[in-house]
C-alpha cells in the first residue's frame, strides 16, 4: 500500500515569502535608528573623553595657567598698517557658535573667526622661565612651547597702529601712580616697579634707563558711540633717557584712558634666532616656521633667555620669581593637539586620540578639498606635525608614517632609539569637524571705574548703584556668561523678615554661577548684562539679602575672582552646503560636550 505525501502548494509558498519579507522590511526598518543611536553614543563618549583629556592636561600643568580666555574679533582701522586691529568682543556669549559670513574682514578667513574660533584669545599664559637647555652649537635657552599653539602670526596688527608682533610676552603688572603732568616737570617715581599715569592729558612716564624698553598696556575707553571698549595689549615704546619723560598713551588721540582700568608691566624684547641673549632677563626668540608652516601660522616655540630662572621681579604683588606672562590668538581650535610620550622600546608608535584623521586631498564637508592643517591654498600641504617638547623641533617628516584610518604613527627605530621616552605634540585634524576648545573665567576682576555699568574685561557692577539694576545682583559681560566666580568679601544689606530689622552683614569666600540664561539677561545703563544674585546664598527668613552696602564707608565686594575652567568638544552632525558667489556657504549641526571644574594658577 502506497503513503500519500502531501506537499506544499505554491500558493502556500508565496504566502509564507510575503509574510517574511514584511517581517524582515519591518526589522530592517528599525536599524537605522539604532545605528544612528550608536554611531551618536559613541561620538558623545568619544567627545567627553577628549574634553576630559584637555581638562587633565591643564590641571598637571595648572602653574602655567593663563589668566583667561576671551573673545576676540577683528576690527578694521585705518590707523592699523595692516587695516585691522584685534581686540576683545565682550558682547558674544560662551556658547555662541554661530558662523561669520565671508567677505567680513577683508583678506581673513572667516573660518578663523566662527563658531569655537571666537573665543580664542588667550590672555597672561604664565611661565616661570624654565631651565636652560642646549639648543645647537653656540645656543642655549630656556624653551616653552605655546598651550594652545599653533597661534596667529600677524606682525603689525596693532591698535594704536605701531608694528608689533602679534606674541605679546610681558612681566608683572607696575605699581600705579596717579600724577599730573603740569604738577612736576619731570614724574616721580620711586623705580623701576612704577609708572606714572594722567588720566586728564592721557600721558603716560616710566623711570628712566640708559637703553630702550617696550611696555604694555592694558586698558578700558569709550569709543565714540558711549560703549566702553577693552584693548588688552598695547605696546609703548620708551627711548633710552637719563629723566623720565612724559609720553601720549594713543598717538592718534581721540581715547581716554578710564581711570583704574590701566595694568602696565614690561614687554620682553624679542630678539631674532638664533637669539644673542644680553644682560637684560626680559628678553627671548620664537623659533622660526618650518616649510611646513603657514605664513599666517606660528608654532609658539618660544627660547627665553637663561638669566631668568634665577632672577627675582619686583612689581604690584611683591618680589616675586621672574615669569613671563603671554597673550596670543588660538589660530584654530579644531587642530587637535595630542601630547604624548615615545615609548621607552620599540615598537615606537603612537596612538592617536582620534580616528579617521584628515590627509591632505580628502573632501571635507563644506565641499572644499582638505589641503591640510592650513586652509589657504597657497600654504603648505602638511597634514600632520609632530614636535619634540624638549627643544621645540619638529620632527623630520621622514622619520614617521601616518595611519590615517586608524589614528596611530609609527617612528623609524633610529629615531625612536635616540628618543624613547621623550615627550612630543602632535597636530592633526579629523573628519567631522572635531574640535577641542577651552574657557576660563578671569583670574580676578575688579568693580567699573566709576561705578557705573558700562563693563570692560574682567570688570562687574554692583546693582542699586547709579546705573540702577537689581539691588540684589553683581553684573558681569556676556562673555561672563555660566562662569564661576569666588567673592572673598561680601558686605550687604540683610533684613530679618520676622522681627522687620535690617543690618549690615559681613560674609567671606562666598561663591556664585554666574546666569547663562541669554533671555535672563537685563538691560543695565547701555548694554544687556548677565548676573549673580545675593540671595542664591542670603534668602532666608532670618537673613534675606536686600541689597549690597553702597552706602556704607566699606568695599561691598572684595577679592572677586574666578575660578571656573571649561573644556569644549564639538562636532559635526551633518548640515549642507549653498554654493555663493562668494565660495560655498556650510550650514553645519553642531554637537558639544562641556566639562567643566574648578582652576587656579598653583604656584611653581
Amino acid at each position: 500500500m502506497k503513503t500519500r505525501q502531501r506537499g506544499a502548494s505554491l500558493i502556500e509558498v508565496l504566502v509564507v515569502m510575503v509574510l517574511l519579507t514584511v517581517g524582515i522590511l519591518s526589522l530592517v526598518r528599525l536599524f537605522p535608528g539604532g545605528f544612528y543611536v550608536n554611531k551618536t553614543t559613541e561620538a558623545a563618549t568619544l567627545a567627553a573623553r577628549l574634553a576630559k583629556q584637555e581638562l587633565n592636561r591643564y590641571a598637571t600643568s595648572s602653574a602655567t595657567l593663563m589668566d583667561g580666555v576671551i573673545p576676540a574679533v577683528i576690527v578694521q582701522d585705518a590707523n592699523s598698517p595692516v587695516g585691522y586691529y584685534i581686540r576683545a568682543d565682550l558682547g558674544v556669549t560662551p556658547d555662541d557658535l554661530s558662523a561669520v559670513p565671508q567677505g567680513t574682514v577683508p583678506g581673513i578667513d572667516s573660518y578663523y573667526l566662527s563658531d569655537i574660533n571666537k573665543y580664542r584669545w588667550i590672555k597672561g599664559e604664565t611661565v616661570r622661565i624654565p631651565p636652560p637647555s642646549p639648543l645647537g652649537p653656540g645656543v642655549r635657552g630656556s624653551v616653552y612651547m605655546l598651550s594652545a599653539g599653533p597661534a596667529f602670526d600677524y606682525p603689525g596688527i596693532d591698535v594704536s597702529g605701531a608694528v608689533v608682533e602679534s606674541i605679546a610676552v610681558y612681566g608683572s603688572p607696575l605699581i600705579r601712580r596717579i600724577q599730573q603732568v603740569e604738577d612736576e616737570s619731570t614724574p616721580i617715581l620711586g623705580g623701576p616697579s612704577q609708572y606714572a599715569i594722567d588720566y586728564d592729558d592721557g600721558a603716560i612716564a616710566f623711570y628712566p634707563a640708559t637703553f630702550q624698553r617696550t611696555f604694555q598696556i592694558s586698558y578700558s575707553y569709550n569709543d565714540s558711540a558711549g560703549q566702553l571698549q577693552s584693548v588688552l595689549s598695547q605696546p609703548i615704546v620708551v627711548p633710552a633717557a637719563g629723566y623720565a619723560v612724559w609720553q601720549p598713551i594713543y598717538v592718534a588721540g581721540g581715547r581716554d584712558v578710564v581711570p583704574g582700568t590701566d595694568v602696565v608691566s614690561r614687554r620682553f624684547s624679542r630678539l631674532s634666532f638664533p637669539p644673542s641673549f644680553s644682560n637684560d632677563p626680559y628678553e627671548y626668540a620664537v623659533v622660526p616656521r618650518t616649510s611646513s608652516i603657514a605664513d599666517f601660522a606660528t608654532m609658539g616655540v618660544m627660547i627665553f633667555n637663561p638669566l631668568g630662572r634665577d632672577y627675582v621681579e619686583t612689581g604690584a604683588y611683591g618680589s616675586i620669581p621672574f615669569s613671563a606672562k603671554i597673550d596670543y590668538n588660538v589660530l584654530d581650535w579644531r587642530i587637535i593637539r595630542d601630547d604624548r610620550p615615545m615609548p621607552a622600546l620599540p615598537p615606537y608608535s603612537i596612538r592617536l586620540s582620534l580616528k579617521n584623521v584628515m590627509a591632505a586631498g580628502d573632501m571635507q564637508d563644506d565641499n572644499r578639498v582638505y589641503r591640510g592643517l592650513w586652509r589657504a591654498d597657497n600654504a603648505p600641504s602638511a597634514d600632520l606635525l609632530v614636535y619634540n617638547l624638549a627643544n621645540g623641533a619638529e620632527v623630520p617628516r621622514d622619520q614617521y608614517t601616518v595611519d590615517y584610518h586608524e589614528g596611530v604613527v609609527y617612528f623609524t627605530n633610529a629615531y625612536g632609539d635616540a628618543n624613547a621616552s621623550g615627550n612630543y605634540r602632535i597636530l592633526y585634524k579629523a573628519r567631522g569637524g572635531w574640535g577641542v576648545q577651552v574657557q576660563k573665567a578671569a583670574s580676578s576682576y575688579r568693580r567699573a571705574s566709576g561705578y557705573g555699568a558700562n563693563l570692560g574685561y574682567a570688570e562687574f557692577y554692583l546693582g542699586g548703584g547709579s546705573a540702577g539694576g537689581v539691588a540684589t545682583k553683581m553684573y558681569f559681560p556676556p562673555m561672563d556668561a555660566g562662569r564661576t566666580i569666588t567673592i572673598r568679601d561680601v558686605w550687604y544689606l540683610s533684613r530679618n523678615t520676622i522681627t522687620g530689622t535690617e543690618t549690615v552683614r559681613h560674609a567671606t569666600n562666598e561663591t556664585y554661577k554666574i546666569n547663562s540664561s541669554v533671555t535672563a539677561f537685563e538691560p543695565v545703563g547701555p548694554s544687556r548684562l548677565t548676573w549673580i544674585d545675593l540671595r542664591d546664598n542670603h534668602d532666608s527668613v532670618t537673613d534675606r539679602a536686600m541689597g549690597w552696602a553702597l552706602s556704607e564707608p566699606v568695599q561691598p565686594a572684595q577679592g572677586v575672582q574666578g575660578i571656573s575652567f571649561k573644556a569644549r568638544t564639538v562636532w559635526s552632525d551633518g548640515g549642507q552646503v549653498t554654493a555663493t558667489a562668494n565660495g560655498n556657504v556650510p550650514r553645519i549641526r553642531w554637537r558639544k560636550i562641556d566639562l567643566d571644574t574648578f582652576l587656579t594658577r598653583s604656584p611653581y
